[in-house]
This record gives structure tokens, C-alpha cells and sequence, in this order.
């Protein structure tokens, strides 16, 4: 268990803030060293499980096994309209989302001891994401040059090294804003370095500003609204709003210079509602299971979607919409499978508020990102997943 202890601490202080920028594409797939350094440490764990003769438990078990069983009988109903090598790439996907998930039960079976100063790892994790997110909008604030590799073209925004996209940027900035707006309010009064919270705090706050994401700020809200009136401080959430419109409002005006720091753009909207139509059409020729996940890649090709030239964009993979993903990918069954699990993560959540504040920022995080989720695929990308995931083992196990 003592390996592990040191690749979970790697992940969050390496490979997690370097993020995109590891991406090694092959062919249609990709990978990067944050999949790698999650995929070794759920390998380790479940030989650890097995040479012990351990069972593995969790309130989520059940509902996790329920959807991973949905996901490859979707893929396996359409398997004889893909390739041997799409198949192999859509299943990938099934076992990233496994591999990702089972960080919750990595996390849940580690010693309470570790558990306890995990949360500074995070901390310091997210905050060297921040860091690296700040120097990259004042040095390198053109993503342009690399839309040859599939990527935005995104223009004066906050996208970061570790998300290169201002979208997936922001949710996770509202992710951490929450976590650090609840560890900083469990600290004993006398702790010397609550100030540099504070600090952090207000970064993550300006960072979130500096991605223009509507949808992150439209998470923030929601997010800080469900954490405060949990804990019925109405007052401060009044306060926290009323900052956050001003300074959002304030840096947009100031800040002007492309269509994406526009936040009455419309051409993004436009192409988000596009990309929602797409996935309906597809949802309605297979309702019940979906055309296999994820081969939406291939069947986007074969409706006339995506042209073949644009098959390597990373956006061609899924679309604008996490729920709408899941119904095209897996069906209506797909998508009732994972209503249940965001609802037993939901409960394992609420079941706990009293108990630890992982409980209450995982509450937050949740329903703050279903929220997001309706506009960018958040609720799978992968260091998204991995924070929610260790959130949940946490809550679980303290």
C-alpha cells in the first residue's frame, strides 16, 4: 500500500497539473500520463485486492457495475458495424471510465492517516494548475497554432497546460474553488497559513473569471449556492454572488479582444445546439441502446457530421452535452443507469454531510457539474472524473 501512497501523491503533484500536455495520440485513441500513472495505481490496487483475497465494497459498487455492464452490451449490439480496430478503440473508452472510477475505490481502501493529509496534495495540485494557468494567459494566450493537433481555437482566454481548453478549465477551477472554500472553513482559527487560502481563493476566483466560460460560471453559482444554503449561511453566499457578478461583469468590459471574451457570443452557443441536434438524431434511430459506446466518433462520420478530415478534433469523440452523450452511446438504458449512479453518488454525499466536509464539497461538485455537464461533456473528462473520484472515496471512508 506504500507504493501506492507515492504514485497517488505523483499523480496529484506531477502528472495531474501537466495534464493535456502529455497527450500521445495513436491513430483515432490517445493517451496521457495522468491515464498511465491512474491506470498503474488501480493495477497495483487490484493486485493487492487479489493476493489478499479481498472483496471489493463501496455504497457505489452496485450501481458502477451496472452501468460498466450497460456500456460494453451497447458496444457488443453494434459491434458488427464497426472495425476490429474502432472496436477495440470504442471499448478504451469504457476502460478509461473504469479505470478512473475505480480511483473512488483506491482512495476508499487507503489508511485513514494518508486519507487525512491527502487533501493537502490536492490543494497543492490544483494550485500549481492555477499557477501554470496564470503564466499561460499572460505568455501564450493564442491555442490557434495548435488546431492542427485537434484543439479550439481558443483566443485571450485562461485554457491552461493542463486542460488546453477554457471550458473544461473553468469547471474544474469551480471544482477546487469549492474544495479550498470548504477546507479553508474547517481550519482551526490559529493556523498560520490561512491567509495563503485566502489567496488561493481569490486566484481561483480571477481564473475562473479569466476563462470567459459561461458555463463555469453559471457551476460556480450553483455550486457555492448549494455548498452555503446546506449550511444556511445566506449572507455570505449574498456577499460571495454579488463579488463574483461584479468582477465578472468588470473583466469582460476590460478585457475585449476576441469573440470568445464576448460573453453575449452566440457563434458558440450556436455550434453547441448543433452539436446537440446531432446526438438526438443519432439517439432516435437507436433508442434503446445507443449506437455503442464510444464509437460516436465512427457513427458521427457515417451521418455526415464530421467530415474526414476533422475526424482527429477531439470535440468529434462526444458532444456538447454529457447526458445527451450517454443517451446517443448507450441508449435510454444507458442513460437510466447513469441517472442512478449520479443519484447513489448523490446519496453517499448527503448521507454524510454531517460527518466530514468532503461530503458537503462532494455534494456541491456534483450537482454543480450536472449543471455544467448540460453544455461541455464534463462529467467525462478525465481529470474531472479523477477529482470527483477521489472525492468520493474520501467521503466514503472518513
Amino acid at each position: 500500500m506504500d507504493l501506492l501512497k507515492v504514485l497517488s501523491i505523483t499523480l496529484l503533484l506531477v502528472f495531474y497539473p501537466l495534464g493535456e500536455i502529455t497527450r500521445i495520440t495513436i491513430g483515432d485513441a490517445a493517451v496521457t500520463f495522468i491515464d498511465i500513472a491512474v491506470g498503474s495505481i488501480v493495477i497495483i490496487w487490484v493486485f493487492y485486492k487479489a493476493l489478499n483475497k479481498q472483496k471489493i465494497r463501496g455504497q457505489l459498487l452496485k450501481p458502477i457495475l451496472i452501468f460498466i455492464s450497460i456500456l460494453i452490451l451497447s458496444l457488443i449490439v453494434n459491434a458488427n458495424k464497426l472495425s476490429i480496430s474502432q472496436i477495440l478503440i470504442s471499448a478504451s473508452y469504457i476502460l478509461r471510465w473504469v479505470v478512473y472510477v475505480s480511483m473512488y475505490f483506491v482512495i476508499k481502501d487507503l489508511d485513514l492517516n494518508f486519507k487525512r493529509g491527502l487533501p493537502y496534495f490536492m490543494l497543492t495540485g490544483g494550485a500549481l494548475i492555477i499557477i501554470g494557468g496564470i503564466i499561460q494567459y499572460f505568455l501564450y494566450p493564442d491555442l490557434r497554432n495548435l488546431y492542427y493537433l485537434g484543439w479550439d481555437e481558443h483566443l485571450y482566454r485562461m485554457f491552461t497546460w493542463t486542460f488546453l481548453d477554457p471550458n473544461f478549465a473553468g469547471a474544474f477551477f469551480v471544482l477546487y474553488f469549492l474544495f479550498v472554500f470548504e477546507f479553508f472553513g474547517n481550519l482551526k482559527k490559529k493556523t498560520n497559513y490561512k491567509y495563503i487560502l485566502i489567496g488561493i481563493l481569490a486566484l481561483s476566483l480571477i481564473s475562473i473569471i479569466l476563462t470567459f466560460s459561461r458555463s463555469a460560471y453559471l457551476m460556480f453559482f450553483v455550486g457555492i449556492s448549494s455548498l452555503l444554503v446546506i449550511k444556511k449561511q445566506i449572507k455570505l453566499l449574498i456577499i460571495i454572488v454579488m463579488i463574483s457578478a461584479l468582477g465578472f461583469l468588470v473583466v469582460s468590459k476590460a478585457t475585449l479582444k476576441s469573440e470568445g471574451t464576448n460573453l453575449l457570443r452566440s457563434a458558440s452557443g450556436e455550434a453547441r445546439l448543433d452539436s446537440m441536434n446531432n446526438a438526438i438524431t443519432i439517439f432516435k434511430d437507436k433508442p434503446i441502446l445507443g449506437v455503442g459506446f464510444n464509437s460516436y466518433r465512427y457513427v458521427q462520420r457515417e451521418y455526415g457530421f464530421v467530415k474526414e478530415d476533422k475526424m482527429l478534433v477531439h470535440s468529434a469523440a462526444g458532444t456538447d452535452n454529457s447526458f445527451l452523450f450517454i443517451l446517443a452511446t448507450s441508449g435510454l438504458i444507458g442513460l437510466t443507469a447513469f441517472l442512478y449512479f449520479l443519484y447513489k453518488v448523490v446519496s453517499l454525499s448527503s448521507s454524510k454531510l454531517k460527518k466530514n466536509y468532503f461530503s458537503l464539497v462532494l455534494f456541491a461538485s456534483i450537482i454543480s457539474l450536472a449543471i455544467n455537464s448540460l453544455f461541455i461533456n464534463s462529467l467525462f473528462f478525465p481529470q474531472i472524473m479523477l477529482w470527483i473520484w477521489i472525492l468520493a472515496g474520501l467521503t466514503e471512508s472518513t
